[in-house]
């Protein structure tokens, strides 16, 4: 592996060209850098509202079942499968930090994950989302705060934000051509050098145009989580997401 140094944000990172420019080691004064390797993962992620003390995850399950959030045993890496099954109902698997919000997102932060959507979305209402996120609410769209990027049944990738003023979901876009997920792993980020200006990057390229993302909240209401999610309201639907590492940095 070779490395390429770059700035973003102010903040220099060292990134492999080669495997999609995923982020190695950010020069940030506030890191998190999860890579789901090590005996305390294997565990199994706590239940919502009852977390375990030096472990920041928690999952939240709904539906009776039920769906599912667990490590996939002995996987390279270190990866957390999220699975809805095909029983009519609603559900919701989501790996969080239990309302414990801490990400500062005015403060130049980056999120970074390397995820595989491994079954998309198959039915209308089915949902993935992943990025950072306010408290945990029934619905992805009901979110009162959040910096996302999602994905529906035609498996197409979106890119989503709701500073509590302003929605939206844009179809992500790469050359003018709208970004259809395989199956496979893909570095996804989002970068808030400029809160009038969120950028959404997959595997090095920007997938939304400039200035068609802000957020305009402050204080309390920029202060996020890491969050990912499959959903459906009803039916059904299935949709699995593998996340293999998630990274975020950003100034104090």
């Amino acid at each position: 592996m070779s490395t390429t140094a770059r700035y973003r944000n102010g903040i220099q990172t060292f990134f492999d060209p080669a495997q999609n420019f995923e982020t190695v080691a950010p020069m940030a004064p506030l890191q998190f850098m999860e890579e789901f390797i090590g005996a305390g993962h294997t565990a199994g992620i706590p239940v919502a509202g009852s977390p375990t003390a030096g472990y920041p995850w928690v999952k939240k399950i709904v539906g009776a079942a039920p769906p599912t959030v667990a490590l996939i045993s002995n996987a390279s890496g270190g990866q957390v499968q999220l699975a809805l099954t095909a029983t009519s109902e609603k559900q919701d698997a989501v790996l969080y930090f239990n309302d414990n919000l801490a990400i500062d997102v005015t403060k130049k932060a980056v999120w970074e994950a390397r995820a595989a959507l491994t079954v998309p979305p198959s039915a209308a209402g089915v949902q993935m989302v992943m990025g950072l996120a306010a408290a945990w609410i029934d619905g992805p769209d009901n979110n009162v705060k959040y910096l996302e990027f999602g994905a529906t049944a035609n498996a197409n990738l979106l890119v989503r934000s709701q500073d509590g003023t302003t929605q939206s979901a844009i179809a992500a876009s790469n050359a003018g051509a709208a970004v259809s997920l395989d199956t496979g792993f893909h570095v996804f980020r989002i970068e808030v050098g400029d809160v009038t200006d969120v950028a959404f990057y997959l595997d090095g390229a920007r997938i939304n145009a400039n200035n068609s993302i802000g957020y305009a909240a402050t204080g309390a209401n920029a202060i996020l989580q890491p969050y990912f999610a499959v959903y459906k309201p009803s039916g059904t639907g299935v949709a699995t997401l593998v996340v293999d590492k998630v990274d975020i940095w950003a100034n104090r």
